[in-house]
């Protein structure tokens, strides 16, 4: 895994070389890792400048899923520093975590064939520290306790899906290249109803995945979990349909 994340960083270091300095662009590569036109392309490559620091790279199959993201904290790729994840041949998350001047650092999650975190394991600069298999929940685990409730959209969930419903936009590459799947986002509703945060966990295809996290960001405010009588953080997945035929 280290190796290919220094042969992805020096793919990075090339392909910027003759960029302008912008906050998002593409760039098109064939078979070879050669720069080329659309009609020989195999990888497209979607940079986008996240703030001042950190610059990510998210690797796609020309007309296909994502199979990698990494971020730098200079628009050089230079230095890898943040979230990198890594997907399997169908765009579902393969694993993921943070990585500091390239070294896996904090908390990494494995996921198997699951599109839950199945493995967790922590890292010190590159060094294992522990990894542990996920427990699985009991009924009684996840059954809530008085007083206790779950982030909820207002209205509740035949409302969130009247949302995504009315927002769902198609993105015309979808419709040239006859996009059809279903993409599965992660994210986070904080103390405030915010959603934040949101990942790609299962892919489709690159204008379909953006379309997907665009609504997500887009949200109203939710209504927060409450546990131990305070708004607290609750995760969540959420899967989006695109269909085209």
């Amino acid at each position: 895994m280290k190796t290919f994340l220094l042969v992805v960083g020096c793919f990075t270091n090339l392909i910027i070389a003759a960029q302008k300095k912008q906050s998002e662009y593409f760039l098109l590569y064939d078979q070879n890792w050669n720069p080329c036109k659309a009609d020989s392309a195999k990888v497209l490559v979607y940079v986008q400048k996240l703030n001042d620091s950190a610059w990510q790279w998210n690797y796609y199959q020309f007309k296909g899923p994502l199979f990698h993201i990494e971020t730098s904290s200079d628009e050089n790729g230079k230095t890898l520093n943040g979230y990198v994840a890594h997907f399997n041949a169908s765009g579902k998350i393969d694993s993921a975590g943070y990585v500091t001047h390239g070294l896996k650092n904090g908390k990494w999650y494995y996921y198997e064939d699951s599109i839950k975190p199945q493995i967790t394991a922590e890292y010190e600069m590159g060094k294992l520290l522990q990894k542990e298999r996920t427990k699985k929940l009991s009924e009684s685990d996840m059954q809530l306790k008085p007083g206790e409730k779950e982030a909820d959209f207002p209205g509740g969930t035949s409302k969130w899906v009247k949302y995504l419903q009315k927002n769902l936009r198609t993105p015309d590459r979808a419709i040239s290249l006859r996009v059809n799947g279903t993409v599965i986002i992660s994210f986070y509703v904080n103390a405030d109803g915010e959603l934040r945060d949101p990942r790609i966990v299962k892919s489709v295809e690159y204008s379909v995945d953006q379309e997907a996290i665009r609504m997500i960001k887009e949200s109203p405010r939710w209504e927060p979990a409450i546990q131990d009588g305070k708004n607290v953080k609750a995760y969540r997945l959420q899967p989006i349909t695109f269909k085209t035929e």
